[in-house]
């Protein structure tokens, strides 16, 4: 009986141990201490760097602008140069050489199409530049979501190794007392199946884990068979009370600089139609030399500007003006629909990590009731003043709350990541 007792002890022991070990999930922070740790933001930068998708995106940027600063080029006096030679004769006289060289320019006095091209280009830039962020921002979930399982399957490992050992004394015990005469041969044989299951399951988990390192990896650019390293996560904040603290965040929010790009081309090309029925003015000017001497060729020289305005255009012009004017519009319904969708998104995400944090509270309370009543039933069990099923449902309890509680965990660090990128971080 004081070998058993102390087999309990050591159990309830064990059990204390488990509860530290779950509680590392939500405390991975500080892991993120050790300088062997891989920490998220240096893993975010090295995904950010690696990722085709955010690659591709960043050279849409990079495209976009060149087309800003194209468009703008429109604004400016545009300049050219021009030469050429040629020899020429006819039969009968000598050939002779012909040179033409000179300089001209042009300079736009009334064109309100430039203008609403530049305007165009640059809201297209800022478009870009959100769509860029929308990816960084998902590509961010998803790599808090890797660290978390990982830190996870980990935890779930750990706590499935002293389920086994929990497991294999639970076999010997009822084998002493089956020997013993005090229980049955299908407690035992029922106990000895739940060893077995322990086993596969503690493979399964060996399998998830290695299946989530290949999906870290593959985020980060890195060879899928690597070895991942060990991971720091920082512990979610505590959830404030109201949500009203960062609805100004939302102002910033990718998804509604995305719109009000759109809106603001929907505005430019509809500035753009209306110039194609307004008059255009430009001034030129240029000076050449040309004839058979060089350099001192007979020179001439230009001014003027010309000035162009659309008549009749057999109804295309309205047409594009009506089009237009209907796109804005519905470039406008569409940044209201954002401005909802962003807000309720982001207070649903909101209200849905207080409930991941208050359910940590439920999830250790529940911990530490399975482990105290798990302790104390193994210890009627033994002084035979409880039944098998009793004891064998305490123990199955005690297991479940214990993996609850590591999922727990994992599910608080979710919600806040989701609630991050429901702000368009």
């Amino acid at each position: 009986m004081d070998m058993h007792t102390t087999k309990a002890g050591r159990a309830a022991t064990r059990g204390r141990l488990l509860t530290l070990a779950a509680a590392a999930l939500c405390l991975a922070g500080a892991a993120a201490a050790q300088e062997s740790a891989l920490a998220y933001e240096t893993a975010e930068k090295a995904m950010l760097a690696a990722n085709p998708q955010a690659a591709a995106a960043l050279h849409d940027l990079d495209a976009a602008r060149s087309r800003f600063t194209a468009a703008r080029g429109g604004l400016y006096p545009y300049f050219s140069a021009s030469a050429s030679y040629s020899r020429n004769g006819d039969q009968g006289s000598e050939a002779y050489d012909k040179y033409s060289y000179g300089f001209s320019g042009t300079q736009p006095l009334f064109s309100p199409a430039v203008p609403a091209g530049v305007r165009s280009a640059e809201a297209s830039v800022r478009s870009y530049e959100s769509s860029y962020d929308r990816i960084a921002s998902s590509l961010r979930y998803q790599l808090k979501s890797v660290f978390a399982d990982i830190l996870n399957a980990r935890e779930t490992i750990k706590l499935s190794q002293e389920t086994l050992k929990r497991r294999t004394e639970n076999l010997d015990l009822l084998r002493l007392k089956y020997q013993a005469g005090r229980e049955n041969k299908a407690a035992m044989l029922e106990t000895e199946a739940a060893l077995k299951t322990a086993q596969w399951q503690h493979e399964k988990y060996k399998k998830n884990l290695r299946l989530l390192e290949r999906k870290l990896n593959r985020l980060l650019g890195r060879p899928a068979q690597a070895p991942a390293p060990e991971l720091g996560l920082p512990q979610p904040p505590e959830p404030p009370e109201d949500f009203a603290a960062f609805a100004p965040k939302l102002e910033k929010h990718h998804s509604l600089r995305s719109a009000r790009s759109a809106l603001a081309v929907s505005k430019a090309s509809l500035d753009s139609t209306r110039s194609s029925m307004l008059p255009e003015a430009n001034a030129s000017g240029s000076y050449k030399w040309s004839g058979s001497d060089w350099p001192a060729a007979p020179n001439s020289w230009s001014l003027g500007a010309s000035l162009s305005l659309p008549l009749f255009s057999w109804g295309r012009l309205s047409s594009d003006l009506a089009s237009s004017k209907a796109k804005l519009r519905s470039s406008e319904a569409d940044l209201k629909n954002a401005e909802d969708e962003v807000y309720l998104a982001a207070e649903d995400s909101f209200l849905t990590w207080r409930q991941a944090r208050a359910y940590m509270d439920v999830a250790k309370s529940s911990l530490d009731a399975a482990e105290a009543r798990a302790w104390l039933v193994r210890k009627q069990y033994l002084a035979g003043q409880s039944s098998y099923f009793e004891w064998r449902n305490v123990e199955e309890q005690l297991i479940t709350e214990q993996n609850q509680y590591l999922s727990a965990g994992r599910g608080l660090i979710l919600a806040h990541a989701a609630f991050v990128q429901s702000l368009g971080e």
